[in-house]
């Protein structure tokens, strides 16, 4: 699919060919993980095509490294960041994001340049707007995103 894009810095639309996006960000509620924008005019990161219930066809990866998100995003959807007692210097970020970012990097070499890799910080980490989105890119490097508006 082709779409018209303003190019800022030559201030012109350009044709660009779309390219679907995956967004790896966890959620709340049967471990959602993966989400999917197929279309130019969708806006955030789409809708949710993985979670922590169970792999199948549909999943754009393996079944092992579903296992791998999975136990990663269960892990995060039974942590009560919000009850009153949570203590959260027993959460570490750093190690969280470390194991997402590296997941995130398989998922890019499994699915190559069909899809566009975003990682995207939960709202739940307090410094969730540093660095809030990060695309992986086809040779593992990570590619800072703005954030949504």
């Amino acid at each position: 699919m082709t779409a018209r894009m303003i190019d800022p810095a030559m201030n012109h639309a350009e044709s660009t060919t779309f390219v679907p996006v995956l967004t790896v960000m966890v959620d709340y509620g049967n471990a959602p993980f993966l989400w999917h924008v197929d279309a130019p005019e969708q806006a955030g990161v789409g809708g949710n095509i993985c979670d922590g219930t169970g792999w199948d066809e549909g999943c754009p990866m393996p079944e092992g490294l579903w296992r791998k998100f999975a136990d990663w995003a269960i892990e995060f959807d039974r942590t009560s960041f919000y009850l009153e007692d949570f203590d959260a210097s027993d959460w570490d970020w750093t190690a969280f994001h470390a194991r997402g970012l590296h997941l995130t990097r398989w998922l890019k070499d499994e699915v190559g340049d069909v899809y566009r890799v975003i990682y995207y910080k939960p709202c739940e980490d307090p410094n969730h707007r540093v660095d809030a989105r990060t695309e992986v890119l086809a040779d593992g490097t990570l590619l800072p995103l703005p954030p949504f508006r």
